[in-house]
């Protein structure tokens, strides 16, 4: 049902989109754009997926092949349609502990941790750009500061320090009967994993290096969309990007569609026609739904696990 909701709700807010903007506009925008700049932003989802797929490996504490970790990410991105806010990903835990042999406290603290190092990763860039656009525009600015917030979280969340992990513990004695227990047994593994990655700071200093270019690559895919619709100068479009990609994590929508494009409209609109900000929402939904595709075939890992656990 919620994802029925979810998608009515993408549709409407579509819908109310296009209508608005004319669907002629928009067909135009799609008749005038650069071919190579299209064609070199839909390239970048193949490295993309294989570097974000090394580096599920290089944060995993158990042997994990480039092949298995390449159909983890796919098999993610293709859930990620149609759960919210990216929970797709999160089910990947089901696939490490039922295929793979993997623990489940160590496959959700796994997960975890690729998450929010993606979150931070995303942050960061959007940070120092949103700081860059945002001289002089107070709206700019608050969204500077409340993405460092975020930030600042997620560095406290990941740090090696106790802190996290007492909060997590904190969270699980208040929790009621086995789900506390569960909680406070994750947090002794969280404490494990964030330990292991900063045990050695070379290797620390690589996954974080590795994370910081996937998203400035991603942050970079969505530059050569704009760039093949009209001019966009590169960090406005890392600050705007940012944004809109948090306001497609907003959980009421299908895959974040609707409300990304709404945020697309809003922040392009210096540079981009309404139609050329419509075309620019379609791509980047395309950047989702192509990995989605490739993901298919691997459909049935989850499905197979979930059966086993559930017998």
């Amino acid at each position: 049902m919620k994802k029925a909701i979810g998608l009515l709700v993408s549709l409407v807010l579509l819908a109310i989109i296009w209508w608005q903007v004319n669907v002629d506009a928009i067909l135009a925008a799609v008749a005038a754009a650069n071919p190579w700049w299209l064609a070199a932003g839909l390239a970048t989802v193949i490295p993309l997926t294989m570097v974000t797929a090394q580096r599920l490996r290089m944060l995993s504490r158990a042997p994990l092949s480039l092949g298995a970790a390449t159909r983890l990410i796919l098999g993610a991105s293709t859930l990620n349609l149609v759960l919210p806010s990216k929970m797709g990903d999160v089910a990947k835990g089901v696939v490490l502990t039922g295929r793979h042999g993997f623990g489940t406290k160590l496959a959700v603290a796994l997960v975890v941790m690729e998450r929010s190092l993606d979150m931070a990763a995303l942050l960061f860039w959007g940070v120092l750009a949103l700081l860059w656009v945002g001289f002089g525009e107070p709206l700019y600015l608050l969204a500077a500061l409340g993405t460092a917030a975020l930030l600042t979280m997620l560095v406290v969340l990941l740090s090696p320090g106790k802190l996290a992990s007492r909060t997590i513990a904190l969270i699980g004695r208040w929790a009621p009967g086995k789900t506390g227990t569960w909680i406070a047994g994750f947090a002794d593994e969280w404490q494990a994993g964030t330990q292991w990655l900063w045990a050695e700071p070379a290797r620390a200093l690589k996954v974080v290096a590795v994370s910081l270019a996937i998203w400035g690559g991603h942050l970079a895919q969505f530059w050569l969309f704009a760039q093949a619709l009209s001019p966009v100068p590169f960090v406005d479009n890392m600050a705007f990007a940012t944004l809109a990609i948090l306001a497609g994590l907003l959980p009421f929508t299908m895959a974040g569609i609707g409300t990304r494009d709404a945020a697309i409209l809003f922040l392009y609109r210096e540079f981009l026609s309404p139609g050329q900000a419509a075309v620019l929402g379609v791509l980047a939904t395309l950047r989702y739904l192509l990995p989605a595709l490739a993901g298919l075939p691997f459909m049935g890992d989850y499905l197979d696990r979930k059966g086993k656990q559930g017998a």
